[in-house]
């Protein structure tokens, strides 16, 4: 049985704790808040054995096998890169880190500690992406590919209102590429590999992040179109064109409810999802430990490396910097 110590007690945690019920292997028996009292009523309403507010001390729990990071994004480095040092595995919620640096660091660190970290990506174990999958050479060549994932923020507001909400400040690595847009890079480098060039045409705000934007994935023979926003909301979906047809994903890559493939007559293909799309990677991650598959465990964390060199040219070509790209 894996022991995990759960950090953060917002909306996050509530699905990861929900998915662990859901994957044999695995207990929450831990939860971390900076605030003691907030750790504790936590822990209460979630049936959680022990409460922190020392992240060193849960570190020292030689009965705690597996660290959840679900703070915000500029945290992930920080809290992993203790947790490799104490030898812990590590589940980092998506995007996995805020750049490129932080990668190299992370993965040299856990190649010394002899130790693994994932992150909870959501999109490529999903049962109807490999509906995708199976599916995609029926369409022909392909074209052209748009995906739009765009959701009113609830902490848009709040930042209207000049507050700094972690999801549009650059000291916390925000916006809605690395929100929203992530999931489609996932998407389609898990069906396509890592594009031959990337451009993000993005809506920045007076801060310097994108509140929207479209990312260009260039591939030989087609484009792929990501669009995201913050600001705005529609009916998201997925279209895949090729010469002999299209195939469609319905709402977005991190929640694929539905697809459809059009080749002559539209033809549903939808498998249904028995649950919320974290219990699908998260049970994957469990087997790799549990097995010890080092090659699914080397082609899980080389793809969310592609994920993050395609975020850092993209945020290159938009002039979107973060705290964290600063040398320090």
């Amino acid at each position: 049985m894996l022991n995990v110590a759960v950090l953060g007690s917002g909306n996050i945690s509530d699905l990861f704790i929900q998915a662990v019920s859901h994957v044999n292997g695995i207990e929450v028996t831990a939860v971390y808040n900076r605030n003691l009292t907030k750790a504790l009523e936590y822990a209460q309403s979630h049936h959680i054995k022990m409460a922190f507010s020392d992240y060193d001390e849960i570190l020292r729990q030689d009965d705690i096998d597996l660290i959840y990071i679900g703070l915000p994004n500029s945290l992930h480095f920080e809290y992993a890169k203790k947790a490799i040092e104490s030898s812990k595995m590590v589940i980092i919620e998506k995007p996995l880190l805020s750049n490129m640096t932080e990668f190299n660091q992370l993965y040299e660190l856990s190649i010394q500690k002899d130790t693994k970290f994932f992150e909870m990506s959501r999109v490529l174990q999903l049962p109807n992406y490999k509906i995708i999958q199976a599916h995609i050479a029926d369409i022909g060549p392909i074209r052209m590919l748009t995906i739009n994932f765009s959701q009113y923020s609830r902490r848009y507001k709040d930042y209207l209102d000049g507050k700094d909400p972690h999801v549009f400040s650059t000291e916390y690595s925000g916006g809605a590429l690395m929100d929203l847009g992530v999931y489609g890079i996932h998407f389609t480098l898990g069906l396509f590999g890592s594009p031959k060039e990337c451009i993000y045409v993005a809506q920045l705000l007076p801060n310097g992040i994108d509140i929207g934007g479209t990312l260009i994935l260039k591939y030989d023979g087609f484009q792929a179109n990501l669009v995201q926003s913050k600001n705005s909301k529609c009916d998201n979906r997925i279209s895949i064109q090729g010469e002999l047809g299209t195939l469609y994903g319905y709402p977005t890559a991190s929640n694929l409810d539905r697809v459809v493939i059009d080749i002559k007559e539209k033809i549903d293909l939808s498998v249904t999802n028995k649950y919320e799309s974290m219990v699908y990677t998260l049970s994957d991650i469990v087997h790799i430990i549990e097995t010890d598959d080092i090659l699914s465990y080397v082609a899980r964390l080389n793809h969310s490396k592609a994920v993050l060199e395609v975020l850092d040219k993209a945020r290159k070509s938009a002039g979107i910097i973060f705290t964290g790209d600063i040398p320090k």
